[in-house]
């Protein structure tokens, strides 16, 4: 829940500067950082189990938007892409790592992680049944 408001206050925050004209860099900063923030937020409201996040889950949900935050700030402070600049698999450095950590892992990681942890931490037991 920390995350998600978090998240919401720094997209304010970066349409706030943006809609005042501050031409600062930390205004795609926080849209980057609130944005993913908001995601894992809302990943964290989705795995809580019975009052509880499921640690698993848990675990690879902050792990995964971790590096999505990383990955956003990252391209944010490379310098503009060049033509004949250096490529990462035939793309600008800045495409492939968006694609790659943005895209990508979220999208290969959080099914795999849900489906292993499905039978342990996802369906809640059977309750004893009382036949007599």
């Amino acid at each position: 829940m920390i995350a998600l408001v978090v998240g919401l206050l720094g997209i304010v925050g970066a349409y706030a500067g943006v809609l005042l004209g501050l031409t600062s860099p930390l205004a795609p900063m926080a849209m980057a950082i609130g944005s993913t923030a908001v995601l894992a937020g809302i990943a964290q409201l989705a795995i809580v189990r019975r009052g509880r996040a499921t640690p698993r889950l848990a675990r690879t949900v902050r792990w995964v938007f971790g590096a999505m935050g990383c990955g956003f700030v990252g391209v944010l402070l490379m310098p503009a892409p060049v033509a004949g600049g250096p490529l990462l698999f035939g793309l600008p450095r800045a495409t492939a790592i968006l694609l790659l950590v943005t895209g990508a892992l979220p999208l290969l990681a959080l099914p795999v992680a849900y489906a292993r942890a499905f039978d342990d931490e996802v369906m809640p037991a059977p309750e004893p049944r009382d036949d007599a």
